[in-house]
């Protein structure tokens, strides 16, 4: 089931990074998918292993990408990451340690992420990429 259907808005026109960025949005979809199935459980351990995995690997890529092309506001970007990483874990844990609450404010999060940092914040160093060349 499609929850968010990926389209040309979420696209900062950077191959690697746009197949990333839908990677969290097949995932947010895949979680809807899942709990519409009736597999709430399933789902959230689904989707807390998938979006660690997703935020290990992809937030250093992009971090590194951004260091390559000399983004110069790269310092404040990873302090955004960090944030992230930051909530991950607690609300995770916090799930974990049985509070339901957490898991939405997870998916809550994620929600944001995807319409605020990529849509936004990412999009800075995609235009200064293409400023640059």
């Amino acid at each position: 089931m499609i929850l968010i259907e990926w389209n040309k808005e979420l696209e900062l026109g950077i191959p690697e990074i746009d197949k990333q960025h839908k990677k969290l949005v097949d995932m947010l979809n895949n979680f809807y998918t899942e709990l519409e199935e009736g597999h709430k459980r399933e789902a959230a351990e689904h989707f807390l292993k998938e979006l660690e995995e997703y935020l290990s690997y992809h937030l250093d890529y992009e971090e590194n990408y951004m260091e390559e092309i000399g983004f110069p506001e790269l310092e404040n970007h990873k302090k955004a990451h960090e944030m992230f990483k930051k909530i991950f874990i607690e609300e995770k844990e916090r799930y974990l340690n049985g509070d339901e609450k957490a898991l939405r404010e997870i998916i809550a999060f994620a929600f944001s992420w995807l319409f605020s940092h990529i849509m936004k914040t990412d999009r800075k160093y995609a235009k200064y990429i293409q400023e640059k060349t």
